[in-house]
């Protein structure tokens, strides 16, 4: 691989911390300009909330939540819900905006909600475990109610992913509410091509502040480089995927700015259906060689950091042990387990070849080419296997992979219960790769109750040493999971939710 000098690296952080916060400029363009044209790698294949290809419904202004959650993951910012109370140690009352309809029109009163969070739980994968157990109950016109089973008191952080929808139109329609799916969002689509476009218009209906951009073009470009040529060119206002090489490129010019997103945990996912993968030993091996100087200080600088846990570092409950890369104990470990390099410099056991097939996508992939030959180093075979970003997505709910570069990565968080069971709680969906330790379980279940911040804190930097002892991932690097690059006419946006499209946003005049 062609790195960057390090002279080179710290000049583009530089000039990346010089244009990272801009001005924006306050007068707007005439309203027949006011269009905002969005090339990404994440575009619905669906609008129906329930689908796992339900790409950006909410992040595009389609689909609301009962709430949003702060850039720091501490707070939470209304949406559907006007006002929330927890009124019992496992009762939560909501109030909704009175105003708030469909697209259709339909109310979308208290009942409403409860019939879609009914619709989620009953057939939502991805959100079985989020909503495990609890139960909602229209008490009033615009009040709902939510029972949890046990006292959650991050419980509506874990619904911030979860669109509410008008679910009696969904059992009207079937598989036509796919592209027909009532919502409602500040934007409704005037076009949609499942995976390849999204055009959409500001809904009049709409409850809150109306959008003064009058026009969303959403288009997938799954190319990197296609879609920095096509900001380069004028033809896209917005990357909503900046990977690290394009961003080295957007900096070096005026023309971009970045709004600032918060950092992740870079992992790598070990499938354990794969009876290799279960061996702690055969994990910690392929742990040891991953060489992260290459990754941190190569592939992604100069925009990452070294990770420790499954926290980037700096936050109160982050842990300060790391995994370390040594290629010569990892060598040591394979032999020990019996397996011995080969004619080929492959490792082989009872005929068997070791390796592995690799699934990544788009800006995981140069990662995942240094991964196959930092493991080629130590014996270990990495077949690649690429796909597009929506696609990754049912492939790891059906768990039909070895290891997997995918970007569910650890970051700040309200709901540290929530974001580490998803990990590594043994019967969470979205632990794609069934780790299972019961003591890990039953932290876990001691965190979700737990009240106090700084016993909190304790227990999750206690999750993290348990999960890091057993190698239940590879962590890799702290960066910003991917980066977002407008136009430099691209204003209003909104500090607390950089990566969402919002009524606030608008084109400034030239």
């Amino acid at each position: 691989m062609n790195y960057l000098s390090r002279t080179a690296l710290a000049a583009l952080a530089a000039a990346w911390s010089t244009f990272a916060l801009p001005a924006f400029a306050q007068e707007a363009a005439p309203a027949d300009e006011q269009v905002l044209r969005l090339v990404t790698a994440n575009m619905p294949r669906s609008l129906d909330p329930i689908n796992i290809d339900a790409q950006r419904i909410i992040n595009n202004g389609f689909a609301e939540p009962l709430v949003h959650a702060t850039l720091d993951g501490a707070n939470l910012i209304p949406a559907l819900a006007k006002s929330w109370e927890r009124v019992e140690p496992t009762l939560w009352r909501i109030e909704l905006q009175p105003n708030a309809r469909f697209w259709s029109g339909a109310p979308v009163d208290a009942a409403a909600v409860q019939a879609s969070f009914e619709r989620h739980q009953a057939k939502n994968t991805r959100a079985a475990s989020i909503l495990r157990g609890a139960t909602f109950k229209a008490v009033g016109p615009t009040t709902l109610e939510i029972r949890t089973e046990r006292p959650d008191p991050a419980f509506l952080f874990k619904t911030v992913t979860i669109a509410v929808h008008n679910a009696a139109r969904a059992e009207e329609l079937g598989d036509r509410y796919a592209l027909e799916a009532d919502l409602s969002g500040y934007f409704k689509p005037a076009e949609f091509v499942p995976g390849e476009l999204v055009v959409a218009k500001p809904f009049e209906g709409y409850w809150g502040e109306q959008p003064k951009l009058q026009r969303l073009e959403a288009r997938f470009v799954v190319d990197p480089q296609t879609r920095y040529l096509a900001m380069q060119s004028g033809e896209a206002d917005m990357d909503a995927n900046v990977q690290f090489e394009q961003r080295r490129a957007y900096v070096r010019s005026k023309d971009y700015k970045f709004p600032v997103v918060n950092a992740s945990n870079w992992n790598i996912w070990m499938n354990y259906r794969n009876p290799l993968l279960q061996d702690v030993k055969l994990r910690e091996a392929l742990s040891l060689g991953t060489d992260r100087n290459e990754i941190v200080d190569g592939v992604m600088a100069p925009f990452a950091t070294h990770s420790t846990g499954h926290f980037p570092t700096g936050l109160p409950y982050a842990i300060e042990t790391k995994q370390v890369t040594d290629p010569d104990r990892a060598r040591a470990l394979l032999d020990e387990l019996g397996w011995k390099p080969g004619a080929d410099g492959i490792r082989e056991r009872d005929g068997k070849k070791l390796e592995f097939t690799v699934l990544t996508y788009g800006w995981w992939q140069t990662v995942a080419i240094a991964l196959e030959a930092q493991w080629r180093k130590i014996g270990v075979s990495a077949k690649l296997h690429v796909v597009e970003p929506t696609a990754s997505n049912q492939i790891m709910l059906d768990g039909a992979f070895d290891i997997a570069t995918y970007c569910s990565c650890g970051t700040a968080t309200g709901d540290l219960n929530g974001q580490l069971s998803s990990f590594y709680r043994s019967d969470a969906v979205q632990n794609w790769q069934r780790y299972a330790n019961p003591e890990v379980d039953a932290l876990i279940d001691q965190l979700r109750t737990e009240a106090d911040t700084d016993a909190r804190f304790a227990l999750a930097r206690q999750i993290q040493e348990k999960v890091l002892a057993d190698t239940a991932l590879i962590y890799v690097a702290n960066a910003e999971l991917i980066g977002i690059a407008h136009n430099r006419r691209v204003a209003g946006v909104d500090v607390e939710r950089p990566r969402d499209i919002t009524p606030s946003m608008y084109i400034a005049a030239e």
